[in-house]
């Protein structure tokens, strides 16, 4: 690969500038400050990537805001011409990739393209600055082998980035003080598996006692549970017979009176037709009499003459009585109906509330808030259980604090009783006996008392699992504490919005589910006595419309009758006394006609008779004496059917709800004790609840880390996964060294081959003063000497003659252009001159971009007739 062309939009002190490169070799000559080292950092930056901001170091940032950044037009072997350029605003400071065919790329295609170059291997082979020629501690054969091995120039490029690969994933996999590889954790994970099974196999049978209390507690509150439902609802029942009682003494009341019909539906019908048919026969005789009468008595009056213009609307009038009396009588039922109605709940008639349709519904309202509340008490139960642990450990971890003061002020203790029995020891071989005997004997008792004397040292492990432990516990709480004030905000959150749904439905705000099931019987029972009143009213005031029709009727009459403040009935008897009064005048003023009359009148009452005598024996049966009585007996009958009625109706609405006769005061002090039992019921079912969830809790909390068995499980899973690991770690272990021995020995059969070219490039550097480059016990000599003997400008010829033979043995392929800048401080005019006749030769194979300010370096290249070309520079 070689570099074709690069223009630079602005990059250090370059503004649009564009430079065409040979595919050979060249000189780039500039004085000082002309921009050299910038169009080197320029190909660099645009070929790997800009550098970042440094305080040391020269920053190539345009400062008039103009783009950072170009292009570069490369040629490669295999992708042809290609494009690459880079702008640090654009797409992040990526490059942009065009090839000849069109096909268009980013940053991975640039990779692809220049793998195996990098920035490293750019830097450190492709580029020759005076300073890499002064590490002459390179030149040894094991740095060789090395250099060879890592730059890729022996052959074993593959196999020593395979092991560098092998290498990462071994050491990714353990480390001997790793804490986040596989294996390292594995290892933890499987000790820490095996300590809680040690703890769980201790805690079992805790564990199983505390399963089997926990079941005993759950069935005593689900027995309390259903004890208290039961309280529930015979509150409930007594509330609804508190609620109809008024109807229920009505039924009481009904249910003792005899309620027999004396007579059938069809024999009231005839009892009605007979009396009709006597009334008719009776007003006969009663007309024909009034009339004999006024026939006899020949009166005349102004009263008279109205009573015949208006005769037939009074007749109409009186036939109508019997009728107008019913309505009169509903009308009074009606009255005392809705006076009884009007004792509804005051708190109601401005605004109706909007029951719930049933008890479901109010409980599904309630069900997020039970879940809230019991959740609440249930973090609560475990917030003390977490306390009462922490307060434990923290009493645990003090104790141990004060029995060992030694882990926050450790003074060294002197075994002065170990030191004596030392000393006793030695004096026994120097004195004689029986002092000797005495002195084993004194030591013998001192390392005794002072091995007993010897406290034990502080377990520094010990102590920071008590604190790690009190820290769990902490969190713990914190967390607990945290969720509480959730639970919390979430109930008065739930309690605003059940309190809103009860003011929209004009319901107390209360916030016991059993109180608005009560309140919302209270609603449904007010709202079907609203609309039960409000039909009842409007069934008065037809009525009242009726009666006031009928009493109108009465207006033409005002001047000849008393009628003025007379009730309808009282008016119907003036009438009635007035039409006896006429028709006595009538018949006075027909005397003519009294045979006739009392002809008709004889007839009349046989027909009456015989009317009486064909009916005696159904009066008989209902002990009627008088057809008179029918009307009342008619009356009494109606009377009891309605009531019937009413009977059955109180019987499927109220009766049910009383199973037994019982009274007001019995019911008020029956809700009064059940009350109370309720309320004892309730705080014993919160008592066992708590007790429950305690020991849910401690099974939740011994639990934790899974089940004795679930342990044994995991501890064979991770013994699996360490054995796995631990495979997989040495085979890469293995493969790495293995792969190393292999490079290790490519690198050796290339290393004679270095030697020989770089051997040659020497002898063409020094025009042949020097023969040889060999080793001597592993290290570097020309002609048998050290290169510690040499001048500097001759060290510099060995180093730039390795550096050229690595570059050789890859000459086939070559990844990038030799970058070259004033390479040749120390070499004087000679040097130079053979300097350059090797870039010649060199340029055969790979491209040589030469920076210099060398003028005489520019006449050697003009006289092997090589390129040349000066950077004029630009002011930034």
């Amino acid at each position: 690969m070689w570099i074709k062309k690069a223009e630079i939009t602005s990059f250090g002190k370059w503004r649009q500038q564009t430079f065409l490169f040979e595919a050979k070799n060249q000189l780039v000559y500039g004085l000082n400050e002309a921009g050299k080292s910038t169009l080197y950092q320029f190909i660099q930056a645009i070929l790997f990537g800009f550098p970042t901001k440094r305080k040391k170091g020269q920053d190539y940032t345009p400062n008039d805001g103009s783009g950072f950044g170009g292009r570069l037009l490369l040629v490669h072997p295999v992708y042809g011409t290609v494009t690459v350029e880079r702008y640090k605003t654009k797409n992040k400071g990526k490059a942009k990739i065009w090839l000849a065919d069109g096909q268009q790329g980013e940053e991975d295609l640039l990779e692809k393209i220049l793998y195996p170059l990098n920035l490293q291997l750019f830097r450190q082979v492709f580029t020759f600055q005076q300073e890499q020629l002064q590490q002459l501690e390179t030149l040894n054969e094991e740095n060789l082998h090395e250099a060879l091995i890592s730059l890729g120039l022996s052959g074993s490029n593959e196999l020593f980035e395979q092991r560098l690969q092998l290498k990462n994933n071994y050491e990714s996999l353990y480390r001997p003080r790793g804490r986040k590889q596989p294996l390292n954790l594995a290892l933890q994970n499987y000790q820490s598996l095996q300590q809680k099974i040690k703890e769980k196999e201790a805690q079992e049978a805790g564990y199983q006692q505390l399963v089997r209390q926990a079941d005993e507690e759950k069935l005593q509150v689900s027995r309390q549970a259903g004890k208290n439902r039961q309280l529930q609802e015979q509150q409930l029942a007594l509330e609804q017979q508190r609620l109809n009682w008024s109807a229920y003494a009505e039924f009481l009341a009904l249910k003792k009176m005899n309620l027999d019909l004396s007579a059938t539906e069809t024999e009231q019908a005839q009892l009605q037709e007979f009396y009709q048919e006597y009334q008719q026969l009776m007003k006969e005789q009663e007309k024909l009499h009034s009339a004999l009468q006024q026939h006899s008595g020949n009166q005349e009056s102004a009263r008279y003459y109205f009573y015949l213009e208006n005769e037939t609307k009074i007749q109409q009038l009186l036939t109508e009585q019997v009728a107008i009396n019913r309505m009169l009588d509903e009308e009074q039922r009606i009255a005392v109906k809705l006076a009884q109605a009007s004792e509804l709940p005051a708190k109601w008639q401005q605004t109706p509330p909007r029951p719930f349709s049933d008890e479901a519904a109010i409980h599904q309202l309630f069900a997020p808030l039970r879940e809230v509340q019991k959740t609440f008490g249930e973090q609560q139960i475990r917030q003390h259980l977490v306390k009462e642990q922490r307060d434990q450990a923290e009493a645990s971890l003090n104790d141990y604090e004060k029995k060992h003061p030694e882990l926050f002020n450790p003074q060294k203790n002197v075994p002065w009783l170990l030191i004596a029995a030392g000393v006793a020891i030695a004096a026994a071989f120097i004195l004689p006996p029986p002092y000797r005997y005495l002195l084993i004997v004194v030591a013998i008792v001192c390392g005794i008392a002072g091995g007993l004397k010897r406290k034990k040292p502080a377990d520094k492990g010990t102590w920071q699992e008590k604190l790690g432990q009190l820290d769990i516990y902490e969190g713990q709480l914190a967390e607990i504490t945290e969720k509480n004030a959730l639970s919390q905000q979430k109930e008065q959150q739930l309690l605003g919005q059940i309190q809103k749904e009860l003011q929209q439905r004009n319901f107390t705000n209360g916030v016991q589910e059993f109180s608005v099931i009560q309140e919302n019987q209270q609603a449904q029972n007010y709202l079907a006595q609203l609309q039960s009143s409000a039909e009842l009213g409007e069934r008065q005031s037809a009525l009242r419309q009726k009666v006031m029709q009928q009493e109108q009727r009465f207006d033409f009459l005002a001047e000849w009758l008393p009628l003025h403040e007379k009730n309808l009935s009282e008016k119907f008897v003036t009438l009635a006394t007035f039409v006896k009064e006429m028709e006595q005048i009538r018949f006075a003023q027909t005397y003519q006609e009294n045979t006739v009359l009392q002809q008709r009148i004889h007839e009349t009452q046989k027909q009456q008779q015989q009317l009486l005598e064909q009916q005696q024996g159904l009066l008989g049966k209902f002990q009627l004496a008088y057809p008179s009585e029918i009307p009342a007996f008619l009356q009494r009958e109606t009377e009891v059917s309605r009531k019937q009625t009413r009977l059955q109706e109180l019987t499927k609405s109220v009766a049910p709800l009383f199973a037994e006769e019982t009274s007001l005061a019995e019911i008020e002090q029956s809700l009064g004790s059940l009350q109370q039992e309720l309320q004892t019921g309730e705080a014993e079912l919160l008592k066992l609840q708590e007790q429950e969830q305690r020991s849910r809790l401690q099974i939740q909390q011994m639990q934790a880390d899974g089940t004795l068995d679930t342990l044994y499980q995991q501890a064979s899973q991770q013994q699996a996964l360490v054995e796995k690991l631990t495979t997989e770690y040495a085979v890469a272990k293995l493969e790495n060294q293995l792969l190393q021995d292999i490079a290790t020995e490519l690198s050796e059969q290339q290393l004679p081959e270095l030697l020989k070219q770089a051997t040659s490039y020497f002898q063409l550097l020094t025009n042949n003063e020097h023969s040889r480059l060999d080793f001597v016990d592993g290290l570097l000599t020309v002609d048998q000497l050290s290169l510690y003997n040499l001048s500097t400008g001759t060290k510099d010829q060995v180093m730039m003659a390795f550096r050229f033979a690595y570059l050789a043995l890859q000459q086939n392929h070559p990844l990038c252009p030799v970058m070259i800048d004033d390479g040749w401080l120390h070499y004087d005019h000679q040097r130079k001159y053979q300097f350059a006749k090797l870039l010649q030769q060199f340029s055969e194979n790979y491209q040589i971009i030469c920076l210099s300010s060398d003028q005489e370096m520019v006449s050697y290249y003009q006289k092997l007739h090589q390129p040349v070309w000066e950077l004029k520079g630009v002011q930034r």
